[in-house]
């Protein structure tokens, strides 16, 4: 839907020079707030390329991917430790966040699926689940589980 140029005018005058919230210029004017907002955002707003930043992790990054290299289930608290007794200033949820994305994949274990004819396979358990009180005393009560497979 297009807006015709007097109302984006007059939606951007009402933004940027008298300060009105973006759902009360809608309500004033009959549009929707995504009109709106659609109107007073930057025309560059999605093409804007933001220079990397460089966090305090970057020089530490090796010592992280080599440590995780030869223990890969070391958890990042125990890296953050590691790291700022070597002159890590940065916080542990930095550390944890780098942790998480290079840390090692675990290998998937391969499981072989068996199929057997009704019958012809059967898995078999006890289990003691207590007592049971009857007349003259107290009685261990068991439980025999038999599962079928089919």
């Amino acid at each position: 839907m297009t807006i015709a140029s007097e109302k984006q005018a007059e939606i951007r005058r009402l933004y940027f020079a008298e300060h009105w919230k973006v759902g009360t210029i809608a309500r004033e004017l009959g549009v929707h707030h995504d009109v709106v907002s659609r109107i007073v955002r930057p025309k560059n707003h999605g093409d804007v390329a933001r220079p990397a930043r460089r966090k305090n992790i970057d020089e530490f990054a090796d010592f992280v991917r080599q440590t995780l290299d030869a223990h890969p289930r070391l958890r990042a608290t125990r890296i953050f430790d590691m790291i700022h007794k070597r002159g890590y200033t940065g916080s542990v949820r930095t550390v944890r966040s780098f942790v998480k994305k290079v840390r090692p994949k675990r290998t998937k274990e391969a499981f072989f699926m068996v199929e057997t004819l009704a019958g012809e396979q059967a898995q078999i358990d006890w289990a003691h689940v207590g007592s049971i009180d009857v007349p003259g005393g107290k009685r261990p009560l068991w439980v025999f589980v038999m599962v079928l497979s089919y």
